[in-house]
């Protein structure tokens, strides 16, 4: 009897366990870290299998070697890009660094005038496409049909041209002032919070304004600054479209222009594109991991348990000076390369120079509707995808954010730990890299040449984004209403839909519409997953330029900025002024 009792009670106790495995949380929730891992590990381990696949002779069959790499190393064209793309890396560092350091500066502890209402558009490159902001400023400063050179030859009676961006300067300078909102973000909320007796006792020693900040200020806030850096850093160097645009059409190569080739045309190798991917992954994963384990975790106090106002810093006639430098950023980052892009998108033909006899709106005739006689279809179908896959790829991506942060936030199980390394991976893999490890995965699967296989490449590589802004708000909410509403025999789905998901609307919020600015202007994945009718707003505009004029392909480029302009406006009004710079 005793036998059949505790027989019964261990049968009852696996019945138990196993109801506990297949209860709501434990079913969504595993499934979710599934995808999760499948969507990360494969396209990284199809790159590292491809990356060691080599074609033979008659560049038909493979076979296993490390003559990949190899002709990376002997070659003549690999490592002068990777040297150009270290340059441009460097160049595009130093000008963001010094740019974003200066106007939050300028911004946070100065009485610069109207930093208040500046503030926002200093932000607004970042929401911009930088492919568009490299077609502009080929539109501005190329030798022959740059405006800029154009006026400079008829007003100034310049010979030859002044300006020239269709080299390595030209990508460092639009790369460096479009990441310039980076280093901003990273810098502006460490000089706002900082305990202004530091640098009053530096004044009271008579150290002047000068000295204080170059002594004091900056050095409390270099861990911002070196973190901002750095991401600029990694960033730059998996940047694809302002290269493409401005430096590989005239001999300068980067490592992302040359993946490009490797993965697209006729003489496309995915194999050694998969062994460049490889290299310029584990270059940027190295700075990540510098960024996250050395330089992150250090802080320097530079708040304390006092209340306090930062005092601000009284510039007396040079505000005049800093009101200029920072009206001449937005004038050169945003008001220009606009009102360029629209301007040659009123002309038929650009020639360089503005004729208002020839304005007019056959251009955004053709762009936008189906029934112009002279329908170009990667436009219209740029719009219709890219709104397609930002709905869904930013609905989808938060929705597994918002799990993915309750399984590491509130579970707190043993594989907390993994997801959030997994959730990490991405952010460290330019999109291009990312990109081509979707490609190599999935070719040979009913996936390629759809839409999902876009979708599925851009909630891999931008889902971590959500999921961070999800986990922020999710950290500073007690668990005490989830815990009362389980106890009270809520369900899982329940407490989520009821408790949870009302908790964590602001970062939801906030996530989905970051996701969806993103996707709308996204090309580096885009350009390597799209095929005949799948393509997106940004792979349209790299269609337009490449085999239509200028003018078309500025006028899809206005499309694109508006839609993004229009966006950030709403996110604006919906969320509060603060939410761009929280």
């Amino acid at each position: 009897m005793d036998t059949e009792i505790l027989a019964g009670k261990a049968r009852i106790g696996r019945a138990g366990r196993w109801a506990g495995l297949l209860t709501q949380e434990a079913v969504i929730t595993s499934l979710v870290a599934l995808v999760v891992a499948a969507a990360v590990v494969i396209p990284l381990i199809a790159l590292v299998v491809n990356s060691f696949l080599v074609l033979d002779d008659l560049g038909f069959g493979t076979q296993w070697g490390l003559a990949n790499y190899r002709e990376m190393v002997q070659g003549r064209v690999i490592p002068n890009a990777l040297l150009n793309t270290f340059l441009v890396s460097t160049g595009a560092t130093l000008l963001a660094t010094f740019m974003g350091v200066s106007l939050a500066w300028l911004n946070a502890r100065t009485n610069c005038p109207f930093r208040e209402r500046l503030e926002p558009l200093n932000l607004i490159p970042f929401f911009l496409s930088p492919f568009v902001v490299a077609i502009a400023w080929h539109n501005l400063a190329s030798p022959k049909v740059g405006l800029l050179n154009n006026l400079a030859r008829d007003f100034l009676g310049v010979q030859g041209h002044v300006l020239n961006v269709n080299n390595l300067f030209g990508v460092i300078w639009v790369t460096g002032i479009f990441f310039t909102p980076l280093v901003y973000l990273f810098v502006v909320g460490s000089l706002r919070r900082m305990d202004p007796a530091l640098e009053d006792s530096a004044r009271v020693t008579g150290a002047r304004l000068l000295r204080t900040t170059l002594t004091v200020t900056l050095p409390l806030v270099a861990p911002g600054i070196l973190s901002g850096a750095i991401i600029v850093f990694v960033t730059s160097a998996g940047e694809f479209g302002v290269p493409f645009k401005l430096g590989a059409p005239y001999g300068w190569e980067t490592l992302t222009t040359q993946i490009f080739s490797k993965a697209i045309g006729a003489q496309a190798n995915h194999y050694m594109g998969s062994a460049m991917s490889m290299t310029l992954g584990v270059i940027t994963v190295f700075f990540i991991w510098i960024q996250r384990r050395v330089i992150a975790p250090r802080e320097f106090t530079t708040v304390t348990g006092k209340g306090f106002r930062p005092n601000l810093i009284d510039l007396g006639r040079w505000r005049w000076a800093a009101l200029l430098f920072n009206a001449l950023y937005i004038l050169l980052a945003v008001i220009v390369p606009i009102a360029c892009i629209f301007l040659v998108s009123l002309h038929r033909i650009w020639t360089g120079k503005i004729i208002p006899e020839d304005f007019t709106l056959l251009n955004y005739e053709r762009i936008l509707f189906f029934w112009s006689p002279l329908n170009i279809r990667p436009a219209t179908n740029g719009i219709i995808n890219s709104f397609i896959l930002s709905f869904s790829g930013a609905t989808t991506a938060m929705a597994l954010g918002i799990v993915v942060s309750l399984m590491i936030h509130r579970q707190r199980s043993r594989g907390a730990a993994l997801l959030d390394f997994l959730c990490a991976v991405p952010v460290g893999f330019p999109g291009i890299v990312l990109g081509m490890g979707v490609l190599v995965a999935y070719i040979k699967t009913p996936l390629y040449a759809t839409l999902w296989i876009l979708m599925l490449g851009y909630v891999t590589r931008f889902f971590p984004y959500g999921q961070r802004n999800v986990a922020s708000v999710m950290l500073a909410v007690s668990e005490e209403l989830e815990q009362s509403s389980r106890l009270f025999g809520a369900s899982w789905l329940t407490t989520l839909r009821r408790i949870t998901l009302p908790l964590l609307k602001p970062g939801i919020f906030a996530g989905w519409i970051l996701l969806f600015l993103i996707y709308v202007r996204e090309l580096s994945m885009s350009i390597i997953l799209y095929t005949a009718g799948t393509e997106t707003l940004s792979v349209g505009i790299y269609y337009l330029q490449e085999f239509e004029n200028e003018s078309l392909t500025c006028t899809l480029s206005v499309v694109q900025t508006v839609v993004l302009l229009g966006c950030v406006y709403l996110f604006r009004r919906a969320a509060g002024k603060e939410a761009l710079v929280a």
